[in-house]
């Protein structure tokens, strides 16, 4: 086992590194399909495989192949799976991880330092917008091409190092096929994301690397070029030609006020995020203070490991292509887009993967015969293991609350595609306070926008609900003053024609066939959305009471493992008072109160409701059973809860109801 071990030593560090990515991200595969996501799927029902390759007013980037795989899923499943659109985003970080891993195995043939590098990646805190929206996966995407083209770069080296040099041609035939998967790697990147230009540069920090005395070089007639150079010359090419493609707009408007500076600390608080993690201990500290400290010590450790280790290659490529990569995005883009968007830093995540896991690993070339003693260096790789693996289990903690901030803010999502699965596809759906971001209290870093979104400015909850849920085409959205103020941040999605003055009120008829409501609550303990009942068109159906301004059409509870589910229909007789109420009451044998659930019908105020003549409100309540107890009617009526006075109750045939209260048995579960 030993001997299998020592021969595949590098794949299986690879292999755990992308394993690790995948264990790590797995939940991320139940959620639904949400922000940018929704964005790139409107831009692609208007695309083709012909012209996705066209630019687009429509998209403020010249971005192909990003939309293309959108398209072919289109195509092959006639909608977009959640599973599937995640998953290739998870799928795409595992890979990557594979590959930085195995980039380390060839560079500097340590098995430890690629297995430290590849997790460091993997679990890298910033990287989960990236992973977990797949609108982000240019991210993955392009981080992905790049690296595999610098394996085929390193192939194309190695080959040429071996090929005879009386050759006449520029390039050789026994390297024409590394460099021809070179190029065109670099060109998918290139119709991926603008950081592709940077590409040659990231071969450079490779070949100094790999060769660094190697005088390899392509020949010409006249003067001599590194290959490098070329993919370098091409990328400033690219941006030139850029600047004149018909496109639309990219990234608008800076609340942040275009600070350079809180931009640049940003981009620190990335490099130095081993050690920036330790703000949310200390919320009394500067933010600048505890980054540039950060800085400092991370500047000393990496000289410390450059001279002590001999380690400054390997650490100016980790440094080197987090420092190109940063600037790429701070130079242009504006600060609040930037500080609202981690998955920016997913390309530097290389780097700071690199650098940090060279620090924490040692010299992979000299042994420790330039330690003192070896005492001395077996407990500086306890020390800087110890280390690894707190960073490690830091990351996994903080993407993994990530992730369930993602479930907890797509839980009103769920509730409405679990409800609508066994409803008509010609109902609608009415969502009031459907939430539009979650950013609990709990903020690890000194600066940035730590939050989870689900849908933004530029998007639509029919959207959100035409691709999670089955085929309902009717979303009106409402927003209505909430009267809490739980322990979290959290904000509300508002559209242009949303209703979101209160004194507009809800219309029943949204869809010919009826809606159904669900609201969305913010208590302490986090977001609740509950379904709470729908309108429907008239049903001619004869009351059973009358009970003040409604008429109550039918009525019926169960209980099950000590949960009541009650269910009522009212039709609105005569117009009803905003302080107008629903009492049910849950009575025992003793004719003992056991259980109340009172409310207006489906828990919105009455005059927020606007009844289309003759149509019916399903009102459905749940009472929770807090002590055991013989359960034997139900008492409905109406109230004024400012008053506290019940409206009077009739029976079908207008008596007088006792305690003006409707009564109806109660069934039990088989």
């Amino acid at each position: 086992m030993s001997s299998f071990l020592q021969r595949h030593k590098a794949s299986l560090a690879a292999a755990t590194a992308a394993i690790i990515a995948l264990i790590l991200y797995w939940p991320s595969l139940n959620l639904p399909v949400i922000y940018d996501s929704l964005l790139h799927i409107r831009i692609s029902d208007d695309l083709t495989l012909t012209n996705v390759w066209q630019p687009t007013e429509k998209f403020g980037f010249y971005r192909p192949l990003t939309f293309l795989p959108l398209i072919l899923v289109r195509q092959l499943f006639g909608a977009y799976p959640n599973w599937l659109l995640h998953g290739m985003n998870v799928a795409q970080h595992s890979f990557n991880a594979f590959l930085l891993a195995l980039l380390v195995w060839r560079l500097w043939r340590n098995w430890r330092r690629a297995l430290a590098v590849g997790l460091l990646f993997a679990l890298f805190p910033f990287s989960y917008q990236a992973v977990v929206v797949y609108g982000h996966n240019v991210h993955p995407a392009i981080a992905g091409l790049i690296l595999l083209a610098l394996h085929t770069y390193l192939n194309a080296i190695n080959t040429a190092k071996t090929t005879p040099s009386n050759s006449s041609f520029i390039i050789h035939h026994s390297s024409f096929f590394w460099w021809s998967a070179t190029a065109i790697l670099f060109i998918l990147a290139l119709l991926s994301h603008e950081s592709a230009i940077l590409f040659g540069a990231f071969a450079a920090l490779i070949h100094w690397n790999r060769e660094p005395h190697s005088s390899f070089t392509i020949q010409r007639p006249s003067f001599q070029i590194k290959p490098w150079m070329i993919f370098l010359a091409l990328g400033g090419l690219y941006i030139v030609v850029y600047q004149f493609l018909p496109i639309g707009a990219g990234p608008q408007g800076d609340d942040g006020g275009g600070s350079l500076w809180l931009r640049a600390l940003y981009l620190l608080q990335e490099a130095a995020y081993p050690l920036t993690w330790f703000a949310h201990l200390l919320p009394n500290v500067s933010a600048q203070v505890i980054i540039l400290t950060a800085v400092a010590l991370t500047l000393g450790l990496t000289l410390w490991t450059a001279v002590r280790r001999r380690a400054w290659l390997p650490l100016l490529l980790g440094w080197g292509w987090w420092g190109l990569a940063s600037a790429l995005i701070a130079i242009p883009l504006p600060t609040s887009y930037m500080l609202r968007g981690p998955r920016l830093l997913y390309l530097g995540s290389v780097g700071v993967a690199l650098a940090w896991g060279v620090m924490l690993t040692g010299n992979s070339q000299q042994k420790t015969v330039n330690e003192r003693t070896t005492s001395i260096s077996t407990l500086q790789s306890l020390i800087a293991t110890l280390l690894l693996a707190a960073i490690l289990l830091l990351n996994w903690q903080f993407v993994r609350e990530k992730l369930a901030d993602y479930a907890e803010l797509t839980g009103p999502v769920a509730v409405v595609d679990e409800v609508m699965a066994e409803r008509p596809s010609s109902e609608g759906v009415i969502l009031v306070n459907l939430p539009q971001w979650l950013a609990p209290p709990r903020n690890t870093y000194a600066i940035g926008g730590e939050y989870v979104a689900m849908l933004g400015q530029h998007l639509f909850a029919d959207e959100l609900i035409g691709v999670n849920v089955n085929a309902h085409s009717t979303y009106p959205i409402v927003a209505l003053d909430l009267l809490q103020d739980p322990a979290y941040q959290y904000g509300l999605h508002k559209e242009a024609d949303v209703r979101d003055d209160i004194s507009l009120p809800i219309a029943s008829d949204w869809a010919a066939a009826g809606s159904q409501l669900f609201i969305v609550r913010y208590p302490d303990e986090g977001i609740q959305t509950d379904h709470t009942g729908g309108f429907r068109p008239a049903t001619g159906t004869a009351a059973r009471a009358s009970l003040g301004p409604y008429e109550l059409l039918a009525a019926n509870g169960l209980s099950c493992d000590g949960v009541v589910q009650v269910n009522l229909v009212w039709r609105q007789a005569e117009p009803v008072q905003p302080t107008a109420s629903v009492f049910v009451q849950l009575l025992g044998e003793d004719g003992r109160l056991i259980a109340q659930a009172d409310g207006p019908p489906l828990g919105l105020r009455p005059d927020l409701l606007q009844l289309a003549p003759g149509w019916e409100i399903t009102d459905q309540r749940t009472l929770e059973l807090t002590e055991p107890g013989t359960l034997t009617q139900l008492l409905i009526g109406i109230y004024d809860f400012a008053s506290g006075e019940r409206a009077p109750a009739l029976d079908s045939r207008q008596n007088a109801l006792p305690d003006n209260a409707y009564r109806i048995p109660l069934a039990s579960c088989p």
